[in-house]
């Protein structure tokens, strides 16, 4: 399985990707920007040296990971730049409960027969074309642009539907024998053949009164979970949901759920405690301003960590970062770090575990204090913080691979910068920068987030140097975050999280003596 498995990988990276405009069809007037791919395009006789039975269903499920959802042989990811609408929602079948109403509902349809449909020949029926065409033409009468199915498109449309996958079942939900509802699903797999869960691709039913009155579409929902559930496959995806969409935003009844957001699961017992998050959430994804000014007033109230996500020193995850977010991060003991190199989305994090230096406990080595007599360097502050930035992503550091300031934090740090927050510690010697950090000021606490060091010495010393300005103008804790060896020579030590915001919470309202940028002078 080891050799299938790195083909699959293949595969996978070797995935050819478009993007399309259309019409949005939820949101009159909008266009919506899709990334596509083909199924057709996974011909393993071309693209691996072994035929993987099912290998559509096996990438599909990654896709789905990723936001993916499925119309015949075509995966689409809905991506639009102004807007971030399409959440897609799953649902943990093992943790969810039905409410009152969902099983009043089952109750009211206990007589209805459900039956597993896995012929092809058997997907697209004239019966099938039939309710389909009245469902479709029932449900989209009056939408701007909208034009009558005739019986043979409804069939077209579920041969699409229903066809490019290998993956596909139908369940039949009839009543005294006649069809009344069937929804098209789709299986996806792990790499080691499993099935992993249920893709809810469509559901059309009879609009007679009689079936109308069954809630036949909160029904189907709940014998796929059950389906799900008996069959152990751990989710049941249930395609998009859209906050702010009638039609769509439905699906957060079927409790607990999960929203896919930056390609992270969020769980709802989460989001529901802070039901602000994804209205927040939203409004930071759609925000664009170029403005250097920040309201304190408008602060974002960050979730707290591990409350939405399994991760327990996680609070939010971003695909952007605003300044109005990074401002209310440092003032709750939250940061963001992440591998851009690897596409990680903006991991907002908050150690267990905090990694400090109360000021007066700063520890310098023998050998510094020996190199500072004779020091060949000059500092400043505030003078390069573009080049300092750019010089730290740029430093090689043991373990690390690649950089984690990407150009997304050199151009969220910069503005901060503008904004009068972060700040810069320059090294030069002969006219040259040969080293220096940054980090954030906030009152009388210093958070620092990188350095690099070109000449020897040069971002001990100035660090030496910025320690003792920073204490005599009434500094009071510098902040590494987590553990480094570096830190631990001048004196870091761990505290728990709840002690570092108890200091933050205080110090944060002492302001310096001078302004940061003449500390060097005092």
């Amino acid at each position: 399985m080891a050799e299938a498995e790195i083909n699959i990988e293949k595969v996978f990276k070797n995935m050819m990707f478009g993007k399309n405009v259309t019409e949005c069809g939820y949101f009159p007037d909008r266009q919506a920007e899709n990334i596509l791919t083909y199924f057709d395009w996974l011909d393993s006789s071309k693209t691996s040296p072994l035929s993987i039975e099912k290998l559509d269903c096996i990438v599909y499920e990654r896709l789905l990971h990723q936001g993916f959802r499925r119309y015949s042989s075509m995966a689409y990811n809905t991506r639009c730049q102004n807007c971030h609408e399409c959440i897609p929602i799953r649902i943990p079948v093992k943790t969810f409960a039905p409410s009152k109403s969902q099983r009043r509902v089952l109750h009211k349809n206990q007589d209805v027969e459900v039956i597993i449909t896995s012929d092809p020949a058997d997907f697209c029926t004239d019966e099938k074309a039939l309710i389909y065409r009245n469902y479709y033409n029932h449900h989209n009468e009056g939408t701007p642009g909208f034009t009558r199915l005739t019986l043979q498109e409804a069939a077209e449309d579920l041969k699409n539907m229903n066809g490019g996958y290998s993956g596909v079942i139908n369940l039949d939900y009839k009543l005294k024998g006649q069809l009344i509802g069937v929804s098209i699903l789709d299986y996806v797999f792990d790499q080691h053949g499993f099935i992993t869960g249920l893709s809810s691709n469509y559901f059309y039913y009879d609009i007679s009164e009689e079936v109308l009155k069954r809630s036949i579409g909160v029904y189907s929902v709940l014998v796929e979970i059950n389906f799900c559930l008996q069959n152990h496959f751990p989710y049941y995806y249930l395609g998009l949901y859209l906050p702010h969409c009638r039609k769509m935003n439905y699906k957060t009844n079927y409790k607990p759920y999960q929203l896919l957001l930056n390609g992270v699961w969020t769980n709802s017992m989460g989001l529901e405690q802070c039901p602000q998050v994804l209205e927040n959430y939203l409004r930071i994804e759609n925000e664009k301003s170029r403005s250097t000014k920040i309201d304190p007033d408008d602060f974002f109230e960050f979730p707290a960590p591990g409350l939405i996500y399994s991760y327990d020193e996680l609070s939010l995850v971003t695909d952007n970062i605003p300044l109005r977010l990074l401002y209310s991060a440092y003032n709750q003991g939250v940061f963001p770090w992440f591998n851009e190199d690897q596409g990680e989305p903006v991991l907002w994090q908050s150690p267990k575990k905090r990694f400090v230096i109360p000021i007066r406990q700063l520890h310098v080595s023998k050998s510094i204090e020996k190199f500072l007599k004779h020091n060949p360097y000059t500092y400043t502050i505030d003078k390069a913080f573009g080049d300092v930035i750019k010089n730290c992503a740029k430093q090689k550091r043991a373990d690390q691979i690649g950089t984690w300031i990407g150009p997304k934090m050199i151009k969220a740090y910069k503005k901060f910068h503008k904004a009068g927050y972060a700040h810069s510690i320059e090294v030069w010697k002969d006219g040259k920068l040969v080293g220096g950090f940054y980090g954030i000021l906030l009152g009388s606490v210093f958070c620092g987030e990188s350095m690099f060091t070109i000449e020897p010495n040069s971002s001990k010393s100035a660090f030496v140097l910025f320690a003792r300005a920073f204490q005599k103008a009434g500094g009071k804790l510098i902040d590494c975050q987590t553990y480094t060896e570096n830190m631990a020579r001048y004196g870091a030590r761990e505290i728990t999280r709840k002690q570092y915001l108890a200091k933050l919470e205080k110090y944060k309202q002492v302001p310096l003596k001078c302004e940061i940028k003449n500390l060097f002078d005092m």
